[in-house]
């Protein structure tokens, strides 16, 4: 008989904070899971520590993959899962050990596609209460489009990413999925960034969808993370994730949703474009295919209505000069 839930947990070089993630989420109080581990190549000790677990407990099953990056981790992942429903757990983080079982119980007592938490940051070395009591949490109920609209907060967010998003909205590890939901949606292999590429997909099909206020994911600030490292040439997917969830609003002929997606890349584009412009060596072909992509897209920007005029005039004093 198949488990109610497949938890995956995407692996590589994590081996000083694996062991504690792992833990975390074998000491649910929810107990019909399978824990799907993929190793995603790993040069260090992960494959090892992966396989001792699964000689443990056999809820633990392991997926020993070439390294391919994150998205294709997850994509082997949910072709392994068995589980009704899927959550993700990134390999340096740890959970509240109700998360699955509140997750899922509202899940089920609200027939929802998607159910949604809070979480907290937290530093490597500092301590968590993974059994804290957790009970007067509210919840609020969406449909798709009122919930693709959580991604923009229209008050104070202190989670709210840099291009605007509300950060609880974008990532996949605060969320537990029913698993239908990607069997039309794949991660795209070679991208970082891989939530901001497929979230708001995954959010159109869903037919209702969860908020829980409950904080049951904590997310480790490791210093090892992408966020954390110098700037790259693969930073720049998160340019190319939001002007692909504008694009793909205009496809569904959500105008409302377009004006705040294309305002959100614009905020990206420039911001990303002079970071690679004064950090990045030999990006003349990167820049000037993220200028094409943009000066595409001049139109759009003139008529969206939450674009200031001060916006407007940089941007086509940008297009006709970059330099400017």
């Amino acid at each position: 008989m198949n488990p109610k839930l497949s938890i995956i947990v995407p692996i590589y070089k994590v081996e000083q904070y694996l062991p504690k993630c792992i833990d975390s989420i074998l000491a649910q109080t929810f107990t019909d899971f399978e824990l799907i581990l993929v190793n995603d190549g790993s040069p260090d000790n992960c494959g090892r520590i992966c396989d001792k677990y699964a000689k443990k407990d056999k809820r633990v099953i392991v997926v020993h993959k070439k390294n391919g990056g994150v998205s294709t981790a997850r994509n082997a992942g949910i072709h392994a899962a068995k589980g009704e429903y899927i959550g993700f757990v990134d390999s340096d983080d740890v959970i509240h050990e109700k998360m699955y079982e509140i997750l899922y119980k509202n899940a089920s007592l609200y027939s929802s596609d998607l159910v949604v938490c809070d979480f907290f940051k937290t530093e490597v070395n500092n301590s968590v209460d993974m059994k804290t009591n957790i009970q007067d949490y509210h919840v609020k109920k969406f449909s798709n489009i009122e919930a693709l609209h959580q991604l923009f907060p229209e008050k104070y967010d202190s989670y709210a990413t840099g291009a605007g998003n509300s950060m609880k909205w974008v990532v996949l590890w605060n969320k537990l999925y029913k698993r239908e939901l990607f069997k039309q949606n794949k991660f795209l292999d070679g991208r970082i960034c891989e939530d901001e590429f497929i979230m708001h997909r995954i959010l159109f099909c869903c037919k209702k969808v969860i908020y829980l206020t409950a904080p049951l994911y904590y997310y480790v600030q490791s210093p090892n993370s992408i966020i954390r490292s110098s700037f790259s040439k693969e930073r720049l997917d998160k340019v190319y994730a939001l002007k692909d969830r504008a694009d793909f609003f205009v496809a569904i002929k959500e105008s409302s949703l377009h004006h705040k997606a294309f305002k959100s890349y614009i905020g990206s584009f420039f911001w990303n474009y002079n970071l690679a412009k004064t950090e990045l060596k030999n990006a003349q072909q990167e820049l000037k295919q993220l200028k094409n992509i943009f000066t595409k897209s001049v139109l759009l920007l003139l008529k969206n209505p939450i674009i200031g005029w001060k916006q407007k005039v940089y941007s086509m004093l940008f297009v006709i000069n970059p330099f400017v």
